[in-house]
């Protein structure tokens, strides 16, 4: 009996204590609309000082150098010089953002660039959102730049972009010189093959004897078709050699669909700002009535404690 007496004690407690809490907001709601006003003013404040960001948006697909198959199987591929994932360490190293910042004539970042600890700084964001190695379509990388103004961040864009071709050409140029070699002497095996060829042709012609059962002229028969097989498989590698150096077996750096720059900056984020402004004046409004509040009633306890 005495325990369902307390816990109602304790629920009428409670319900004076939320009521209380009600009549204190209540009483002292201009300093809780006060608190809102500041904080979406601080707000827009924020929004009207803080200097615009734009961002450029690039789809890159890495440099490829192309692949043919064995004589017989003159599958063309191409394959990507580096990993996506490589190349994306590459443009974050402050080597590379020193170069771009160079050719932007920045010298705001490469300061920063001077004064970071890790040597880099976030002038854009890099991520892999594709990984594949077919034909035509190698990893595609996505590059978001930031700038002051649209034409300022598409011109980083094309930079970081031009600079990564830059070093992707450099590595390709093993595979290039490999490919172009092969090009080389497959063309001198078929112009040895094609006067072989003319030569087996002529003796052929020029055989008195035309039984095919005749050893010498059946041997010379069987060179011929031989020699006719192998100009097929030769003229059939340099088609493929001359396909892998060229696009899109092979190709630099390069993007896809150009580079886009919306015309709305990315930053500040006017929605993001009014309502944390709103949720922290709103709250600045609470603290200030329930400060307020706690002050008053400490000054009447001690006024009421002076008086007895």
């Amino acid at each position: 009996m005495e325990t369902s007496e307390v816990n109602e004690n304790e629920l009428m407690q409670d319900e004076i204590s939320l009521f209380d809490l009600w009549e204190r907001l209540r009483d002292g709601w201009k300093g809780v609309v006060s608190g809102l006003v500041l904080g979406i003013a601080i707000a827009f404040a924020g929004i009207v000082l803080t200097p615009p960001k734009y961002e450029a948006v690039a789809l890159i697909q890495v440099g490829q150098v192309g692949q043919v198959g064995q004589i017989g199987q003159a599958k063309v591929s191409g394959q990507a010089v580096e990993p996506p994932a490589q190349a994306i360490e590459r443009m974050k190293t402050p080597a590379f953002q020193r170069r771009v910042a160079e050719a932007l004539n920045d010298q705001e970042w490469l300061d920063a660039l001077a004064r970071s600890a890790t040597g880099t700084v976030g002038a854009f964001s890099l991520q892999v959102i594709k990984a594949t190695a077919g034909q035509g379509q190698g990893p595609l990388i996505e590059l978001r730049a930031h700038g002051n103004s649209p034409e300022a961040a598409g011109r980083k864009a094309e930079v970081v972009v031009a600079e990564l071709a830059k070093a992707h050409d450099e590595l390709a140029q093993s595979g290039l010189v490999r490919l172009r070699a092969d090009l080389t002497v497959s063309r001198e095996k078929l112009a040895s093959a094609e006067r072989d060829l003319a030569a087996l042709t002529k003796l052929v012609e020029a055989a008195e004897i035309k039984d095919d059962r005749f050893t010498q002229l059946a041997l010379i028969a069987s060179l011929r078709i031989d020699k006719e097989s192998e100009t097929f498989g030769q003229r059939q590698m340099i088609m493929a050699l001359e396909t892998a150096l060229e696009a899109p077996a092979t190709q630099s750096a390069c993007v896809i669909e150009g580079i886009f720059v919306p015309e709305m900056p990315v930053w500040p984020k006017k929605t993001l700002l009014l309502g944390l402004g709103f949720l922290g004046g709103l709250l600045m409004g609470v603290l200030w009535v329930f400060v307020g509040d706690s002050w008053r009633r400490a000054r009447s306890a001690r006024a009421l404690e002076g008086h007895g």
